[in-house]
C-alpha cells in the first residue's frame, strides 16, 4: 500500500466519523427540544411564526399565534422554544400612547407639465 492509498483511507474514515457524530448531535438536540415542549410554551416555527402551544398530540402541536387563531403543525416544524417571549411581542408588555401625527396638509406643488406648457407657449405680446 502506498502513501496515497493510506491518505484516502484516513480521509474516508474521518468523513464517516464526522457524519456519524453530526447525526448523533442533531438527534440529541431534537430530544432536548421535545422535552422542552409543554402547553403554554412560546415557540418559533421554521417558517418564522411565533405562538404559544395550546395542545400537544403524538406528532402534532396546536399553536395559538394571536387570540383566536390556532395552527395545527407537525412537531418537527418547531424550531425552538423561546425563553423570553417579550422579545417577540407574544406576551403583553406595557403599552405607551401613540405619538400624535401632524394635522397640517402638505402644500400642493406645481407640476412639471404646467411649467413646461408655459415655457412652450409663444408670447402674444405686441410691442
Amino acid at each position: 500500500m502506498n502513501s496515497q492509498d493510506l491518505f484516502l483511507l484516513v480521509a474516508l474514515g474521518f468523513l464517516i466519523f464526522m457524519m456519524v457524530w453530526s447525526s448523533r448531535k442533531r438527534k440529541k438536540q431534537a430530544a432536548e427540544l421535545e422535552q422542552k415542549l409543554s402547553v403554554g410554551a412560546t415557540v418559533m416555527l421554521h417558517s418564522g411564526i411565533i405562538g404559544n402551544i395550546t395542545e400537544l398530540q403524538d406528532v402534532r402541536a396546536v399553536i395559538e399565534t394571536t387570540p383566536g387563531v390556532k395552527l395545527t403543525v407537525v412537531k418537527q416544524a418547531i424550531r425552538s422554544v423561546e425563553s423570553n417571549p417579550l422579545i417577540f411581542g407574544t406576551a403583553k408588555a406595557e403599552s405607551k400612547p401613540a405619538a400624535k401625527t401632524a394635522s397640517k396638509k402638505p402644500v400642493a406643488k406645481s407640476t412639471a407639465k404646467s411649467s413646461a406648457k408655459a415655457a412652450t407657449k409663444p408670447s402674444t405680446k405686441k410691442a
